[in-house]
């Protein structure tokens, strides 16, 4: 995808009103592909590929879609048998299920987790799950239990760290009242901020870019709820809040605003970063009241 990071991307084809639709294992390819839909823009909808699924290798991603596409298109009706007709081992099943890729069988994210630990744990050591046949008893006798119901919280953040992002609410989003509280600004705010006014703006960190002609100039786009940000980190901060800079998934940028707007249709906007203060805390604390995981939010290219 270029420059862009993959959740760039699916933002700006919703806001210009292409249906996005998230990975699945009974209708999603292994790239991302197009599917008929009369209310998105163009009449097509977009539908996540499995690349997107983070841990799931490309010879799994392939197999999944191949083996639908062998059964005449049927879809798969279970965990159990989807692991069985594409040959998926336990890393496999994994990653899809953290990807709430498995949710079309009937398996949101935590059920889908059980069923593979269980199908994993039925196997054995001579690997039954892939000589089985339709008709065999399943693998996973044991009953599902009582699974607490993922909040809103715990799904963007799943979603953030098995695939990069999220068809849910933004993170950030859900964390504004604590960052008005800390008299943060949004990019709603920067947009209309004058040549040179002072911002502190949080955001999570989608890339991160040091071109080799730019003289240790670092180049990041963040986001928020409401849209990205392109921020100018020069060495001497670079060098200074370096840890920030390459570790953070939630930056906050305390800079100037720079505004070109000659010779431009559109006016170009940057931060000049004056200081950088990683605040992947806030989200960290979010987590721990919801129980859930941290998310890994955005894959940033790595300048090191």
């Amino acid at each position: 995808m270029g420059f862009y990071a993959p959740a760039q991307i699916v933002r700006d084809a919703r806001e210009h009103g292409v249906v996005v639709r998230p990975a699945d294992v009974n209708a999603s390819d292994w790239d991302c592909s197009l599917e008929p839909d009369r209310g998105s823009a163009g009449g097509l909808a977009l539908r996540l590929g499995l690349r997107l699924v983070a841990g799931l290798g490309t010879e799994e991603g392939r197999a999944v879609a191949k083996a639908r596409r062998a059964g005449n298109g049927a879809p798969f009706g279970s965990v159990e048998e989807a692991a069985r007709r594409a040959g998926l081992g336990r890393p496999a099943l994994d990653a899809l299920a953290a990807a709430d890729a498995l949710a079309g069988l009937s398996a949101p994210r935590r059920a889908a987790l059980w069923e593979a630990a269980a199908i994993d744990q039925c196997r054995g050591d001579d690997l039954p799950l892939f000589r089985a046949s339709a008709g065999d008893p399943p693998l996973a006798a044991e009953a599902m239990p009582a699974l607490p119901t993922e909040d809103e919280g715990e799904a963007v953040a799943e979603d953030y760290a098995a695939a990069g992002l999220t068809l849910r609410a933004h993170p950030l989003a859900l964390l504004r009242p604590e960052l008005d509280r800390l008299g943060l600004h949004d990019t709603q705010h920067l947009a209309s901020m004058r040549q040179g006014a002072w911002i502190r703006l949080p955001g999570l960190v989608l890339i991160r870019q040091r071109p080799g002609t730019a003289k240790g100039v670092v180049f990041v786009t963040v986001e928020d709820e409401h849209g990205q940000a392109n921020i100018v980190v020069y060495a001497q901060v670079g060098e200074r809040d370096r840890a920030a800079l390459i570790g953070a998934r939630l930056l906050v940028v305390e800079g100037r605003v720079e505004r070109q707007t000659e010779h431009a249709e559109v006016p170009i906007t940057h931060v000049i970063a004056r200081r950088l203060t990683d605040r992947t805390d806030l989200l960290r604390s979010s987590r721990d009241r919801a129980g859930a995981a941290a998310p890994n939010m955005g894959r940033s290219r790595d300048f090191r």
